[in-house]
């Protein structure tokens, strides 16, 4: 998972960034009038692919961004990190379109727990795990397996295949994971980076199975299918 983040201070930040890739989560850190700006306008079928975690000091309006940030057009799931929050001002924040609100003291288990809980609701998920034939893809950092046995593979890579698993048996855009790769990000590799993220991406996985199969199809013109292998 790959989540935008803007947060004034510095130490949570430079929390979040270390513990969340714990988690298997990448986080990119943006300003503030960048997320605004560009937020709007990524594609919708990407936007709900990349979280943004927003964090405010004490007693800052949280609101009046939220308010902003939807205003704007972003339909990202969205995230407030904000201690001490009072109820009232809480309601208003999830009111204003904020997904969820974390005032309580950081916990980096469970800011890891509520943004895969947010991707869960995007695509209608109950479970940690989709399976695909014996093929397994677990949404919380893992890495997959193929009839019980570990396939170890990139983070670029389980980006790749958990979004072909949000989306299993339904072809993505090559767009759409490209974007859920770089979109807003000042690093914007060649478009030919995906192909290779997909072709080291099937050989792993192919390895392991002996059948020559890794299950993710492509469609020409189109983009990418996870089916069963």
């Amino acid at each position: 998972m790959r989540v935008i983040l803007h947060d004034p201070d510095q130490n949570r930040a430079a929390g979040l960034i270390t513990e969340l890739k714990r988690h298997g989560i990448t986080v990119d850190v943006l300003p503030k009038t960048a997320i605004l700006n560009g937020a709007s306008g990524l594609d919708e079928n990407v936007a709900r692919l990349l979280p943004v975690v927003l964090g405010f000091a004490t007693g800052e309006n949280a609101e009046t961004t939220t308010r902003q940030l939807r205003k704007s057009g972003s339909t990202n799931p969205l995230l407030i990190l904000q201690t001490d929050i009072p109820p009232n001002d809480l309601a208003r924040i999830l009111d204003a379109g904020a997904d969820d609100v974390v005032s309580s003291t950081l916990n980096y288990d469970e800011i890891a727990a509520r943004l895969r809980a947010l991707t869960r609701r995007q695509f209608g998920l109950r479970t940690q795990e989709v399976q695909a034939g014996d093929l397994t893809v677990y949404l919380d950092g893992r890495h997959p397996n193929l009839a019980g046995k570990p396939i170890k593979i990139s983070a670029s890579e389980q980006t790749i295949l958990r979004i072909l698993a949000l989306n299993l048996g339904k072809v993505v855009h090559r767009d759409v994971l490209f974007d859920a790769l770089y979109a807003l990000a000042d690093y914007q590799p060649y478009a030919k980076a995906l192909d290779v993220h997909i072709c080291k991406l099937r050989r792993k996985i192919e390895t392991l199975s002996g059948k020559g199969s890794s299950g993710i199809q492509t469609y020409t013109g189109q983009g990418y299918a996870l089916n069963a292998p």
